[in-house]
């Protein structure tokens, strides 16, 4: 039997809804190449930076390791939807504004950002540090905010940046408080991707994962990028739909391995339990 080709994001949309409609209001079952081709488009958006550039349909299934032609469909389906711009002088594409739309949409409910900025802002000027606050999207961890303090040297690190899940601070102590089955599997995914250093990464995972269970943070030295040291706690937010991984980043040469452990440590756990006293403050009723 021959195989099924992807079909548009648009015609597979428009049936599902037919589909829906000529049965009622009774949602119907969703056809695993309708889902198979959502999910294509959705790597394809993340496939670009917090920076936009213009990506061609070769850049985009390199990023996105999918084949050339399917990205080339399905990246006019969602610029014709709004979700990419084109450049066709250029022959490229970046995220339109129907992607930002979205983005400013979700995070406008979300509760965390506003309770846990001005301490982040607070912690970035007293220890002259890049704070983040961050939660995972597959392989990485996404910041949902980011503070820096006046005189701090600006890493490369924005809001709607992407930190490697297996070098971050962040991905590390999240790493370390998943429950076994959840942690197989992403240990199984960064197996995959990682192969040349993998010794290396399983060994650093497996430390975040003994640091957060005796401190409760993760200590992590150099692995942002070279000579930055940082580290990372996870909120335990009752009810959250995920979790939200809080780091710090500095300098080597001023956030030394004692710095972190017997001082910065301590006081980013002491900012986790605040921030989530006032979040469990919100959730009561009354």
């Amino acid at each position: 039997m021959a195989k099924k080709n992807d079909n548009s994001i648009t015609r597979q949309g428009v049936a599902a809804r037919g589909a829906v409609a000529s049965r009622g209001a009774t949602p119907a079952v969703a056809d695993p190449g309708t889902v198979r081709v959502l999910a294509r488009g959705l790597t394809i958006l993340r496939a670009f930076t917090p920076r936009n550039d213009w990506l061609s349909n070769h850049e985009i299934a390199a990023a996105a390791n999918l084949p050339r032609p399917t990205v080339s469909r399905l990246a006019a389906n969602l610029a014709d939807l709004g979700y990419l711009e084109t450049s066709r002088s250029r022959g490229r594409y970046r995220l339109g504004t129907a992607v930002l739309a979205l983005g400013y949409a979700a995070l406008a409910h979300i509760d965390i950002l506003g309770v846990a900025r001005p301490h982040l802002e607070r912690f970035a000027e007293e220890e002259d540090a890049l704070v983040v606050l961050a939660t995972r999207d597959g392989l990485a961890m996404v910041c949902n905010e980011v503070c820096y303090s006046r005189a701090m040297l600006t890493l490369r690190v924005s809001v709607g940046s992407r930190l490697s899940l297996a070098r971050s601070a962040v991905g590390g102590a999240l790493y370390g408080v998943l429950p076994e089955g959840e942690r197989e599997e992403l240990l199984a995914q960064i197996r995959t991707r990682h192969q040349s250093d993998w010794q290396e990464i399983e060994h650093v995972l497996a430390d975040a994962r003994k640091q957060m269970q005796e401190k409760g943070f993760f200590s992590s030295i150099g692995t942002l990028e070279q000579g930055v040291n940082g580290i990372g706690v996870v909120l335990e937010l009752r009810g959250a739909p995920r979790k939200y991984v809080m780091g710090i980043a500095g300098p080597a040469f001023r956030f030394k391995p004692r710095l972190l452990e017997q001082e910065l440590g301590p006081k980013l756990l002491a900012v986790k339990s605040q921030i989530e006293r006032e979040m469990a403050a919100l959730e009561a009723p009354g």
